[in-house]
């Protein structure tokens, strides 16, 4: 039997579960090309890291030595909250580039399940859903775990807690997608069934 009936409360699941794959298909290409272009910068972040510190250094002594900045306190917080930053983006480069190669490979995968889930949908071919729930799940335990490690190891500095929440956020919006999709997995097989029975 079904888990779900339907798809925000206004799809059947076959229109729903199509929403989904077009869905997953747009957001798997356009993260293709984000942490392609991630994977890209990474290669000279060694370099862009000291280059910014310099740089933030420089812009700093500029504007102290003009007075543009009233708020001393404030000023220094942000500097030490971006100096903060870039330190452990240096610390921990070869762990983010782990991290982005592997969230690279699955968004490539993640287009020809994506393909295959609209097919399948289209053609009632039950087993080419199978291929975006497993994909799907990888990359719900990806993100719970990329989360975790960002807060352990990165800190706590605000653009690292917006970045893990939104990616918390993600992962429960993927499951529900993967409901969705198994509840129409369960509904061909029931119709599959019938078809069998009836065919006896």
């Amino acid at each position: 039997m079904p888990v779900l009936s339907g798809c925000c409360f206004i799809f059947d699941l076959k229109v729903g579960t199509k929403i989904i794959g077009i869905l997953s298909l747009i957001g798997a290409l356009l993260n293709s090309l984000t942490f392609a272009g991630v994977a890209v910068m990474l290669v000279f972040i060694g370099t862009a890291t000291d280059s910014a510190s310099q740089l933030h250094h420089f812009a700093n002594t500029e504007l102290h030595g003009s007075h543009l900045n009233e708020d001393d306190e404030y000023t220094d917080s942000w500097e030490e909250q971006v100096e903060g930053i870039l330190e452990l983006i240096k610390a921990h480069i070869q762990m983010v580039q782990i991290l982005v190669y592997l969230m690279l490979a699955i968004a490539l995968v993640q287009i020809v399940t994506s393909s295959m889930l609209i097919h399948g949908v289209k053609h009632s071919r039950r087993g080419l859903l199978l291929p975006y729930l497993v994909i799907t799940t990888i990359g719900i335990l990806l993100c719970i775990i990329m989360g975790i490690v960002m807060f352990a190891v990165l800190g706590n500095a605000s653009m690292i807690v917006s970045s893990a929440a939104s990616m918390l956020v993600g992962a429960g919006l993927q499951v529900y997608f993967m409901l969705v999709v198994f509840s129409q997995y369960q509904a061909l097989g029931l119709i599959r069934m019938h078809e069998d029975m009836s065919m006896k």
